[in-house]
């Protein structure tokens, strides 16, 4: 009797295995199955990989199944309007802004920047001032407002005091000045602007004929900001009213370039620069050239160094100048003797 020979041993299918196929050898495999379910079958990777873990006759019943489907139901499904519509998770286009008010523009900006519109702002945007203090606003609160101000033909005067708003912030308020025709007054009292920020306000101003009154004063303004500041005085022709008090002018270079541009101008009427560092001689600089003044009515030069030095340049000033009504002198250095010559002066007024 002849042995038994083994049985073949059978290849095992990949179809009754179908655990086996990846998701490429399957697309390859499939060629009859719908498009549209293969691009599901791809989207829905988290449904699917569920499926997977169920028994192989299950999965061998879904490929029998969509084989037996017609070829022309594939071509209509491969259609580009089918692939295209087929996610509805696609987000549609934001639609463009349509209210093109001051109040309008303003929360279009909001919602633009994800910033928490201002019910303040809001109800004092149709007013003739707008004051914001010490409120803390942050350069992107100052960005989102800016193109509504700019459009904005009531606001007259802008208060924002003591914000902390820094070089970035004061850009944005440069920039609304640039382009709006309204705004006459303007304070930017303690908002440690610094040089940048001073730059870029100065550059503004120089060519501005709307701004009449001008607080700068605790800027943390220093002799680098000096230069700027002349050539505003030099240029603008319409400012009557600056302040800057409690900043870091020190030097006599300061004093001879504030000197010669007050000189020359003919339109501040007041100015203040009290509460900073000047010494005798750089005060003495800056009171110099007013002499010839026929404009300024109030000089500030409390809180600072001015001594002898200074106190005689103000008897000459006194003699001279016609139309100083004016001087604060409070808290300098000045002795008896420096007393006698401003005494004087006074005198001859």
């Amino acid at each position: 009797m002849e042995p038994l020979s083994p049985p073949p041993t059978i290849t095992p299918s990949l179809f009754h295995r179908p655990e086996l196929l990846d998701n490429q050898t399957r697309l390859i495999l499939s060629a009859h199955v719908k498009p549209k379910r293969l691009i599901r079958s791809t989207t829905r990777s988290a449904g699917i990989s569920k499926a997977r873990t169920d028994s192989s006759s299950i999965l061998t019943t879904s490929f029998t199944q969509e084989s037996d489907e017609d070829d022309d139901d594939d071509d209509e499904d491969l259609s580009p309007e089918n692939i295209i519509n087929y996610d509805t998770d696609i987000e549609e286009d934001e639609e463009p802004i349509k209210d093109y008010t001051c109040k309008g523009l303003y929360l279009d900006q909001c919602h633009r920047h994800s910033v928490i519109p201002s019910s303040f702002f809001l109800r004092s945007i149709d007013k003739k001032t707008l004051t914001i203090r010490y409120c803390g606003l942050k350069p992107i609160n100052i960005k989102v407002m800016i193109p509504s101000l700019k459009i904005n033909t009531n606001i007259t005067k802008l208060d924002f005091r003591d914000n902390g708003l820094g070089s970035h912030g004061t850009i944005y308020i440069a920039e609304l000045i640039r382009d709006n025709e309204y705004i006459t007054e303007l304070n930017l009292a303690d908002n440690d602007i610094g040089l940048q920020g001073c730059k870029a306000l100065c550059e503004v101003l120089r060519s501005n004929r709307t701004i009449r009154i001008l607080n700068l004063d605790g800027n943390r303004f220093n002799d680098n900001c000096a230069q700027f500041f002349a050539d505003v005085f030099s240029e603008n022709d319409t400012i009557k009213y600056i302040n800057l008090n409690k900043n870091l002018f020190e030097n006599d270079k300061t004093g001879r370039l504030f000197g010669q541009s007050l000189g020359e101008n003919q339109t501040i009427e007041e100015f203040y620069i009290a509460w900073n560092h000047l010494r005798s001689k750089t005060c003495a600089l800056l009171l110099k050239p007013l002499m010839l003044n026929a404009r300024l009515t109030i000089l500030d030069l409390s809180w600072n160094g001015a001594g002898l030095h200074t106190a005689k340049i103000i008897l000459e000033l006194l003699k001279k100048n016609s139309t100083l009504e004016k001087l604060r002198l409070d808290n300098n250095q000045f002795n008896t003797e420096c007393a006698v010559y401003i005494g004087q002066g006074l005198a001859k007024k």
